[in-house]
């Protein structure tokens, strides 16, 4: 199964955290964060390169929020084009991107090979609802830098004993 991390500006995942997301889900990494100017994000799916991008610019990571995805790929090839986060757009102007964790059951068949983009994609066009937990758990940010859970996730301690939220441990 996948795993979500988000970190509120001033809070970020340790590297011990980092590495072994990585290597319990070793099939593709991204980050999305908000710099004050804008939304960025890097992903690859060699999670080394994605690893590689947040320790050379952790302080400047650090100073903005952030939403972590590593992945573990149970629907879709291994590549970048199935690596979260995904890019979003709603009927209200609200844009972002967004990370899954868990199998989203009712989309393993779609217009993707991938079920987490079957179901943003249904989400997002207002066929869906993602908030209720049975289709996994999804984290996104939107283009003002707020992070948002659509379900609960759990609170631990990160870089120096600062929150972070996680879809699981």
């Amino acid at each position: 199964m996948c795993v979500i991390a988000t970190a509120e500006t001033g809070s970020m995942p340790t590297i011990d955290q980092l590495t072994r997301m990585s290597e319990t889900n070793p099939d593709g990494a991204g980050i999305a964060w908000h710099d004050g100017n804008g939304l960025h994000r890097v992903r690859h799916s060699d999670n080394g390169k994605t690893l590689a991008f947040i320790t050379e610019h952790w302080n400047e990571l650090k100073a903005t929020p952030c939403l972590i995805h590593f992945r573990l790929a149970t629907h879709g090839a291994v590549n970048t084009e199935n690596t979260h986060p995904f890019r979003y757009t709603l009927a209200n102007g609200e844009h972002g991107y967004i990370a899954h964790n868990g199998i989203a059951q009712k989309h393993t068949n779609g217009r993707y090979a991938s079920d987490s983009r079957n179901a943003i994609l249904a989400w997002q066009t207002g066929q869906t609802d993602l908030t209720d937990g049975t289709q996994g758990k999804f984290a996104k940010i939107d283009q003002t830098g707020r992070i948002e859970w659509l379900t609960p996730p759990q609170t631990i301690e990160g870089a120096e004993d600062k929150p972070i939220q996680v879809s699981n441990t």
